[in-house]
């Protein structure tokens, strides 16, 4: 084993994790040398999705299961198991850094996904491979991702053969708890410190408000290869599990063969101390927020040029979420709006989404009353 330096962290270790076919660079290159370079082929660690050197996100919000996922994920990597639609893990080592959960619950769950694994081999491969560094396992505060010292510490606790370490979550680990593109600044550097010693990072992340991708900066994003998004499926969540839509927001390298959106089902057997998990293909994109509000509004009948004026979206996007809804729902917006031109009434819709009602100024007035006197008047 090789001598560490505590305040080197990994660029002081011998790490073989990266082939390299060539020595690396001090200069910039030539754009006719570099044409003419060989690449090795990626390592695959799951399938096409997470390779050595890549980095990615799980994001979520609170209490779907994005912490289930991300343990679900590190079996299958760490044990040589398949986690559909991306392929089979490659058996190495992977760390989870784990940052809110006691070590009880980490443990139980571990246990019953283990337990749910009906091959010898491969619990025997995972026990191995799967490693977990956690405060509370640890009883020690160990440090934060976005401080270049807790950095050091964290890499000198890996293994020397680890190939995927995973952050859960992100939040946690980070000592401002702020999420703006200068806080995030350290962490993008040691991702990319991570990358050119081939280990592999997913990030485990809030989503933000509106549901509709990671919560913070968008400079999150600049970095992942990949960016996996879960959703809540409409079916909601069994008594003792949970359910969630998957989608691959972002993925460097398009595969035809991998589904936009599947759904994934875990559920808890207390009896047997098992999790057992249900691929699902779904076929359809769940809604954002917006697209949401905007098939509301239209459904109410209002037109799609004052959705877009309310909503403070491009005309053009309530025109591609309309076109996108079924022919059922086409025809109800359609018959929503006949009925309000009918009845000549426009709704207002305030920010906060309030809705008022007012007759139309091209209404037709209304005949006059006549006065106690019985001559034409003003009605009462």
């Amino acid at each position: 084993m090789s001598k560490v330096d505590p305040e080197a962290g990994l660029l002081s270790r011998r790490l073989n994790l990266r082939v390299r076919s060539r020595p690396p660079r001090t200069s910039s290159i030539p754009m006719a040398e570099l044409l003419n370079w060989t690449f090795e082929d990626e390592v695959p660690l799951l399938g096409d999705l997470i390779t050595a050197g890549s980095t990615g996100m799980l994001a979520a919000e609170r209490g779907l299961g994005k912490s289930i996922f991300a343990l679900y994920i590190a079996y299958a990597i760490a044990g040589g198991k398949s986690c559909k639609p991306w392929g089979v893990g490659a058996g190495a080592v992977v760390v989870y850094l784990d940052g809110e959960m006691h070590t009880r619950t980490l443990a139980q769950r571990l246990k019953m996904i283990t337990n749910s694994d009906p091959q010898e081999k491969t619990r025997r491969l995972a026990g191995k491979n799967l490693q977990i560094i956690g405060r509370d396992a640890m009883e020690d505060v160990i440090g934060h991702i976005d401080v270049e010292e807790d950095q050091r510490r964290i890499e000198n606790m890996l293994p020397e053969d680890c190939r995927m370490l995973i952050i859960d979550n992100l939040s946690a680990w980070t000592s401002s708890g702020r999420e703006d593109g200068a806080s995030f600044a350290p962490i993008k550097r040691w991702l990319a410190r991570l990358r050119t010693v081939g280990i592999a990072v997913l990030l485990v992340h809030h989503t933000g408000k509106s549901g509709r991708g990671q919560r913070g900066s968008s400079i999150h994003e600049d970095m992942l290869d990949y960016f996996i998004k879960l959703d809540v499926d409409p079916r909601g969540k069994p008594a003792n599990g949970t359910r969630f839509l998957v989608t691959l927001e972002k993925q460097r390298e398009l595969h035809a063969d991998v589904p936009e959106v599947f759904g994934y089902t875990f559920t808890t057997d207390p009896d047997e101390d098992k999790m057992r998990h249900l691929f699902e293909l779904t076929g359809k994109k769940p809604p954002t927020a917006i697209d949401q509000q905007i098939v509301d509004l239209l459904l109410e009948g209002v037109a799609g040029k004052n959705v877009a004026t309310t909503l403070n979206v491009a005309q053009a996007k309530v025109s591609r979420v309309k076109g996108a809804q079924s022919a059922d729902t086409k025809a109800d917006i359609k018959e929503a709006r006949r009925q309000r031109d009918t009845l000549g009434e426009t709704r207002s819709v305030t920010p906060t989404g309030k809705r008022s009602s007012a007759r139309s100024t091209h209404e037709p007035p209304q005949a006059n009353k006549t006065n106690k006197h019985g001559a034409p008047g003003a009605a009462a």
